[in-house]
């Protein structure tokens, strides 16, 4: 097998290969140093010493965003849902008291029919008149009964 040759990065014109010198293979002498293609390694510290050396910490692997968006969806649902669980139990709470309201006005009304019926059958002249459908009399003398003694006391007539 053969070796390919070196390629350059750029191609070489073929009028600049003709005119450029074919090199040996033994090293030249000149009184210009030869410059290197590879950068100059810095003088480091001895062999037998290590203390550039030092541990390093593994890299942190890399997180993914997907926990803190579904945490962030969560929070926002819950926030949500215990909004409308609130209004929703307000409005069901306002109903029950408009309702509430409606039934005591209905309570108010009765009371107020019962209290107006009380007086009209409670007045002297209804009575005398209820008594009357009954068979009762009026009464000639007016009397006291004593419990105690078990005592008729007469006061006298009318």
């Amino acid at each position: 097998m053969s070796a390919a040759p070196a390629r350059h990065p750029r191609p070489i014109p073929p009028a600049a290969r003709a005119r450029q010198p074919l090199r040996s293979t033994q090293p030249q002498r000149s009184s210009q140093p030869l410059r290197s293609t590879q950068p100059q390694r810095r003088p480091g510290p001895t062999p037998g010493r290590r203390d550039h050396l030092r541990a390093v910490a593994a890299p942190e692997q890399a997180r993914s965003l997907v926990p803190f968006a579904w945490m962030c969806a969560l929070i926002i649902i819950g926030a949500l849902t215990s909004v409308l669980f609130i209004n929703t139990s307000m409005a069901s709470g306002a109903y029950e008291r408009r309702d509430l309201k409606i039934e005591i006005a209905d309570l108010h009304e009765q009371r107020a029919a019962l209290v107006t019926t009380l007086e009209e059958k409670s007045s002297p002249d209804q009575l005398g008149a209820d008594a009357r459908k009954l068979g009762m009399q009026p009464a000639d003398r007016f009397g006291f009964i004593s419990l105690a003694d078990t005592v008729v006391i007469e006061s006298g007539s009318k």
